[in-house]
């Protein structure tokens, strides 16, 4: 009997503990609890960045607590500003968000923290034989919503006169052409990479960090072309800076600034895709706060603010959840897989 009722002490002081440990412990409910922070991997005012700023304006309505959007696309303390920062640059730019999302590991589920990935990590440079070995894999993190979409356009400087892949093979016979990408091992660059294979051409990668980083190497006349965001070459193609060549995707535009650019896809090539921009968590978040999250930024997706955005900006809005996400990522696996 004695042994009964200090098994029932027992459990009653466990449960007492742990009643008293969980009043600290945040709710689904009471998830944040404290502001959150969105970090997009890419460079200040690239497309992406815009949008994570553009949305964290609705955090305190739509969450309680302030949304703070930054970058992070240098490695936190292993590079100083110091004599050798310039010979480490190179190695910092065009990492296609690898830093980031090497450096977001040591979040926790459950965080308030957030990061924005793309199938550049995760589809793209796992599959590239001449990739770095990366820190991070899909499973070390939890897709939530697809944020935003968009695709790439090739453009060249318009004192080249190319306008079609035609005139791009007829001027790059003989020659090397440097091409400007976000990234040395991202999606733009495979499939650009692809692309000039396929033409029988010669190029060589110059890798920034970020689409917009790239499209400015191109109008200050260091590269003779660059993919970038439709958006982000709208205005060099208004000026007569830039001339759109193609678009990596199935079909062409047929108005706009880009009226009569062909798609890869019509060419008969298969090497192109979407470009997805996706939320992200830690792995093993709760799922009820993923719903959460979900739930938020598709209230904020929704907002008539941010749909004029998009359509400036030519994006999509497609908020995909994380079994679309998944399937978006094997589908651009198996892209890479084909073409390689």
């Amino acid at each position: 009997m004695k042994k009964f009722c200090g098994f029932v002490v027992f459990i009653l002081l466990g449960s007492i503990c742990f009643a008293g440990g969980s009043k600290n412990a945040i709710t689904v409910e009471e998830w944040p609890g404290q502001p959150l922070t969105v970090t997009c991997p890419w460079a200040i005012n690239g497309v992406v960045d815009i949008v994570n700023r553009a949305l964290a304006n609705y955090g305190e309505e739509i969450f309680g607590y302030p949304i703070i959007a930054t970058n992070d696309f240098i490695r936190d303390g292993s590079v100083s500003i110091s004599d050798n920062f310039l010979q480490n640059m190179s190695s910092m730019l065009g990492d296609g968000g690898n830093i980031a999302l090497t450096n977001y590991l040591k979040h926790q589920a459950n965080a308030s923290n957030l990061i924005i990935g793309s199938e550049n990590a995760f589809a793209v440079t796992p599959n590239l034989r001449d990739a770095k070995e990366q820190d991070f894999d899909y499973n070390d993190f939890e897709p939530i919503i697809n944020l935003c979409s968009a695709i790439f356009v090739l453009t060249a400087d318009a004192r080249l006169n190319i306008t079609d892949l035609e005139s791009l093979k007829s001027y790059a016979r003989g020659k090397t052409l440097l091409v400007a990408v976000g990234g040395s091992t991202s999606i733009e660059s495979f499939m650009v990479r692809r692309l000039f294979k396929e033409l029988g051409l010669s190029m060589k990668i110059v890798a920034y960090n970020g689409a917009n980083l790239a499209l400015q190497a191109l109008i200050n006349e260091e590269v003779h072309l660059a993919i970038s965001h439709k958006s982000q070459a709208k205005t060099g193609v208004e000026e007569g800076i830039i001339t759109p060549v193609v678009l990596f995707d199935d079909t062409g535009a047929d108005e706009g600034v880009f009226a009569g650019t062909k798609g890869v896809g019509e060419y008969g090539y298969t090497a192109y895709c979407k470009n997805r921009s996706f939320l992200m968590a830690r792995k093993g978040t709760d799922p009820a706060i993923i719903k959460k999250i979900y739930q938020g930024y598709k209230t904020i997706l929704e907002k008539d603010e941010i749909k004029d955005l998009f359509n400036n900006l030519m994006l999509e809005i497609d908020p995909i959840d994380s079994t679309a996400i998944d399937k978006h990522i094997s589908q651009v696996r198996a892209m890479v897989k084909a073409n390689l």
